[in-house]
């Protein structure tokens, strides 16, 4: 994660159940890419600075958006992952927030933390 997320009230029941099933449906993408579903892309085009955007979203992964080389979750709004973050803390983070009710608040190196609190890394 590298960026910091903005301040949000506690997260609802319905926001924990769609992040219960954001967590099972990314775990299930990265064990057989073949369930991600049908992507979307879109590219994007900035006249100044001279610069652009590849947009993927997939059909079976709501709220899943990956930006050139960046990963982000609706239910995690605020935060960017990388390819490598996305098994070892956007999962994790959206089963805290499923479970916990837990929403991420630290930016971290990309390695999991030790101990695991919410038992979620197993």
């Amino acid at each position: 994660m590298t960026r910091r997320a903005p301040k949000l009230p506690p997260p609802t029941r319905q926001e924990r159940e769609t992040a219960a099933i954001a967590a099972e449906a990314l775990t299930a993408a990265l064990a057989d890419p073949t369930t991600r579903g049908v992507p979307s892309v879109m590219h994007l085009d900035f006249s100044k600075p001279r610069r652009g955007e590849c947009h993927i979203t997939w059909s079976n992964l709501p709220g899943f958006l990956q930006v050139n080389d960046r990963y982000a979750h609706a239910c995690l709004p605020g935060w960017e992952y990388t390819k490598t973050e996305i098994a070892l803390e956007m999962i994790p983070d959206l089963r805290a927030l499923a479970e916990h009710g837990v929403r991420p608040c630290m930016p971290t190196d990309g390695r999991p933390l030790a101990p695991d609190l919410f038992g979620v890394l197993a």
